[in-house]
């Protein structure tokens, strides 16, 4: 599950806690690795920050697909998230809580607009 960390961080990890929910209840055992890495790297620091990017990638390898939340724009990681799946071809979506944003790049494959999950997660009882 990919959403912005850095920067507004307190509002930005309240995102990705909503986020984090949604995955649960679409039934998606989602890995939020900025929500737990940063807990013990130091985000500031671009060694630990790489690390900690290169440990979410990993887990990559045994997910389905990538989830982007979009409502708080793209950051950085997760536009090098996105970079490598596309050049690696791996699925993902994009989702929103409103309007799904799109990253400000030249190039964007056509099918991007195919990724847009529309879908709503099931009302927690």
């Amino acid at each position: 599950m990919e959403s912005p960390y850095a920067g507004a961080v307190d509002d930005n990890v309240a995102y990705a806690r909503r986020c984090l929910k949604d995955c649960a209840l679409r039934g998606e055992s989602a890995q939020a690795s900025h929500l737990l890495l940063t807990q013990v790297l130091d985000d500031t620091k671009p060694d630990e920050r790489a690390l900690g990017i290169a440990l979410g990638l990993a887990w990559r390898s045994v997910a389905a697909y990538s989830v982007f939340y979009t409502d708080r724009g793209w950051s950085n990681g997760m536009r090098a998230a996105l970079d490598s799946a596309i050049l690696e071809n791996r699925p993902f979506k994009l989702r929103a809580f409103g309007r799904v944003q799109f990253p400000s790049r030249f190039f964007l494959p056509l099918n991007i607009y195919e990724a847009v999950d529309r879908t709503k997660a099931p009302a927690h009882a």
